[in-house]
């Protein structure tokens, strides 16, 4: 698991976590579009315990070179303590990571 802090957050940040199957965010505030209610009403975090998913939608990141990003089918859990991008999901999509001492970050730019 790696992490990653931006500025769209508010303080809060991002981790990538290689164990996610989805991508989560507990601000509604960073969801650029109304969200979607589907048929999956709960996630399982990795400390077991199950959250309400309330809705997905998408949610833009800012990266520290500017770059804006998207992540789709957010999960927007309220009792979430951190924001999750999956890295499972970003390599089923077809994006390349890249790490290094100072940072880490993976997805595909928004035009």
């Amino acid at each position: 698991m790696a992490s990653y802090k931006d500025n769209t957050s508010q303080g809060k940040g991002w981790i990538f976590d290689s164990s996610s199957a989805v991508h989560v965010c507990s601000q509604k505030e960073l969801f650029n579009n109304s969200l979607v209610t589907k048929e999956e009403k709960i996630v399982k975090m990795v400390d077991g315990s199950a959250c309400e998913v309330i809705g997905i939608g998408t949610v833009k990141i800012t990266g520290r070179d500017g770059t804006v990003r998207a992540l789709e089918a957010v999960r927007y859990v309220p009792e979430a303590w951190y924001n999750l991008i999956s890295m499972r999901v970003l390599d089923e999509e077809g994006c390349q990571s890249k790490c290094n001492k100072a940072s880490s970050y993976s997805a595909k730019e928004t035009r």
